[in-house]
């Protein structure tokens, strides 16, 4: 019998296991990473522009989630990935994602490193990419920022709700909003059309009710709605998902070399531009919320 000892964000655990390094590549090699390519492919391609679009939105989500999930189980639990990610809650998730990205933190991890960081944890990730090399220490760096980038969207309680709304009981609206501004004339009377000036924008995005407690305590029973819209690029979207998907398939592949697996059989990519990682934020509707 086999054990180890492993902590998701600040809970401890130990798995036992009959062959413990043999159950975690099982596991890994069971995750598809061209999954997410094929989700993109398939709806990029799909002549209802509406419904991809959401379907585009929820794989970018649900690749987020993949992708700091693999992450936080590399940082803390390299040898028992199914047991790290099987216990992380979405909320101690979110928590150990915003630790990471703190200037300060005492995160537990198996990594070899001084201190829990996106740049340092990016290091480890690419050490067998190119080693000793410029290149390997600019991907690391790109991917850094990215993934620093993708951790506050990935905390934003917009994001955590249109993604909860999305996947359980599918409670959205789909479609963007645009915003116009203009002097009223009159009390309450809004100007003419031609005086409004446009904010912002976007054909893509989403609407739906979030239910808020009114008053404190757990006994109160009160509530309220409230509407939210999120406005977001289509290009962005796809950009974004390309990119987590080139992570997803990273992150997986150094998990296996800590386990074991020879780096040679193994796959990292990145774009061929280092301008492609900044290139999806180029992208904005101006109005992302409201």
């Amino acid at each position: 019998m086999q054990s180890s000892i492993f902590v998701v964000n600040e809970e401890p655990y130990c798995i036992w296991e009959v062959d413990l390094p043999g159950r975690n590549i099982e596991f890994l090699d069971g995750i598809d990473p061209e999954y997410f390519n094929y989700v993109l492919k398939v709806h990029t391609e799909a002549e209802d522009r509406k419904c991809a679009s959401i379907a585009l939105r929820t794989a970018l989500h649900h690749a987020m989630e993949t992708m700091f999930s693999l992450l936080g189980a590399y940082i803390q639990a390299p040898d028992c990935v199914h047991a790290w990610i099987a216990k992380c809650s979405n909320k101690d998730l979110r928590e150990l994602v915003e630790k990471v990205g703190s200037l300060r933190n005492d995160l537990f991890t198996k990594l070899n490193i001084d201190k829990v960081s996106w740049g340092n944890v990016a290091d480890s990730v690419f050490r067998c990419y190119l080693p000793e090399t410029e290149k390997n220490k600019k991907t690391a760096q790109l991917f850094a920022s990215l993934w620093n980038r993708l951790a506050h969207e990935y905390t934003d309680n917009s994001h955590v709700d249109e993604y909860n709304s999305i996947k359980h009981g599918f409670r959205i609206r789909s479609g963007g909003f645009a915003l116009a501004v203009g002097l009223e004339h009159e009390y309450s009377i809004s100007p003419p059309p031609e005086e409004m000036k446009l904010v912002g924008k976007s054909e893509f995005g989403t609407t739906f009710f979030k239910i808020e407690s009114i008053g404190e305590g757990k006994s109160n029973r009160s509530l309220r709605s409230r509407r939210i819209s999120l406005n977001w690029n289509i290009e962005k979207t796809i950009l974004l998902l390309q990119l987590v998907s080139m992570s997803v398939i990273n992150i997986l592949s150094a998990l296996k070399i800590a386990n074991g697996v020879q780096p040679g059989t193994c796959k990292f990519l990145r774009p061929q531009e280092d301008s492609d990682f900044e290139k999806p934020w180029s992208y904005s509707p101006r109005v992302t919320n409201l």
